[in-house]
């Protein structure tokens, strides 16, 4: 076994080697952005159905290499917990989108992308790959409007904005729900965790990754981490989930509550972030309970 770090913006983790589709190419090259793009809404409606991914990771996250099998890795990844494997998130990835990880990769400093998409740039200024919200980096320098930071590409840079806590002027729940209203009309991607396409519970995963909030990865070991919430107390930016069998079943869904008997969410498949009311026919008869993971 061995650790090893992400070098394209997304990295798809699969439920195994096989399970790609013809129209999955981009993603198997590190191209999320132009993967969403080609897909119709049949197409992402079929890859949740089929089961295929898993989850997604990050460009320069660490995933533990488990054993390879052609060009594929098996691998858990260590920053999303999983109550199938103590280790982290397993899966199957292309080996090409992970490199060693070298010895000076690491520094006391960390930063986190807070905007939705940012440009990681070289030392001359030129863009290597366009980063997602929850991208975290070693920072190395920083300078008026840029930071340093490390990468499995080398040195580089972005902008010193992209790292600015988002919404400060508003309080740390407030402020979950504004950065999620930035998605609202993001078509939904079963697996997703990145600003090209979540689903329910890698939105939230996210949101909270963001402000320094670990999540796990799945809305049913969010359920049962968190701190417990009562109806009656629910606060902006506390999560929302939901059950089959009338809320006795599998936790299937999860919500961050807004506020007014609301709650934004990244829907199912072939749908997109929007605003829901609680008492849709959809969410009311399955409600389960609340947890928070925010601190003020």
């Amino acid at each position: 076994m061995k650790l090893k770090r992400v070098v394209v913006p997304v990295a798809t983790v699969w439920t195994s080697s096989t399970a790609p589709r013809e129209i999955d190419a981009p993603a198997l090259k590190g191209d999320v952005q132009q993967w969403v793009a080609d897909m119709s809404d049949a197409d992402s409606i079929t890859l949740g159905d089929g089961n295929r991914i898993a989850t997604q990771v990050l460009f320069n996250d660490e995933v533990l290499v488990l054993s390879e099998a052609g060009d594929w890795s098996e691998i858990v990844v260590p920053s999303q917990a999983d109550d199938s494997d103590v280790r982290g998130y397993p899966g199957w990835v292309k080996t090409a989108l992970l490199t060693e990880i070298a010895p000076d990769a690491v520094t006391t400093t960390q930063v986190t992308v807070a905007s939705p998409l940012t440009t990681l740039f070289d030392d001359h200024h030129d863009p290597l790959l366009t980063v997602s919200m929850g991208t975290r980096f070693s920072q190395l320098d920083i300078t008026a409007d840029a930071v340093k930071v490390a990468t499995p590409l080398g040195p580089g840079y972005i902008d010193k904005e992209s790292i600015a806590m988002p919404f400060a002027d508003l309080a740390m729940n407030e402020r979950l729900v504004a950065m999620g209203r930035q998605f609202l009309g993001l078509r939904y991607l079963w697996g997703g965790i990145s600003a090209y396409g979540f689903d329910c519970s890698g939105f939230v995963y996210t949101l909270h990754r963001v402000l320094g909030f670990e999540l796990p990865r799945d809305a049913d070991d969010q359920y049962y981490n968190g701190q417990p919430v009562a109806a009656e107390n629910l606060q902006p930016g506390d999560l929302l989930f939901f059950a089959y069998e009338h809320g006795h079943g599998r936790i299937h869904h999860v919500g961050m509550y807004i506020g007014h008997g609301q709650m934004i969410q990244s829907r199912t498949l072939g749908k997109q972030v929007d605003i829901a009311t609680l008492t849709e026919l959809r969410y009311a008869p399955e409600y389960v309970g609340a947890r928070r993971y925010w601190r003020a």
